[in-house]
């Protein structure tokens, strides 16, 4: 039996239970452009933290709100999101289960950055999107 990962087993009732299922075809086509998708996406938002991270520095010669830590951890963790989309690429890809696993812990990830930020609506509204999406294709990956 495969051993399920940090709260699948409290999070996979209420999103293949209490939500509506995706027709097939969305599925598949999430399966098949997703990656993609994330890969364009991925790449843009590392592009854009390392732009922020130049005009960063810039303005916190001016404005003390960049060097807060707060922000800092927010960039570290959206960084350690992005480069798990990059990892999870070639997984998914290839329709593996290990490309799944990585968009879950991913997920928590992103999730936990929005807590730590006090970001209460990016937290609900993201993990509820993000957990039904993840929980309904996954059924695709072997």
């Amino acid at each position: 039996m495969e051993q399920k990962l940090l709260l699948e087993k409290e999070l996979e009732p209420i999103f293949l239970g209490k939500f509506p299922d995706f027709p097939e075809e969305v599925k598949e086509f999430l399966v098949k452009y997703g990656p993609y998708l994330m890969l364009i996406g991925a790449l843009m938002g590392l592009l854009a933290i390392l732009t922020a991270l130049g005009m960063g520095t810039v303005a916190l010669a001016i404005v003390p709100y960049g060097s807060t830590p707060v922000f800092w951890l927010g960039i570290v963790l959206s960084a350690l999101v992005l480069v798990m989309y990059l990892v999870a690429f070639t997984p998914l890809r290839d329709r593996r289960i290990q490309g799944w696993r990585i968009l879950y812990y991913a997920l928590l990830l992103n999730l936990l950055g929005s807590l730590i930020q006090l970001n209460i609506l990016s937290l609900l509204i993201g993990g509820a999107i993000g957990f039904w999406v993840l929980f309904q294709i996954r059924s695709k990956y072997s």
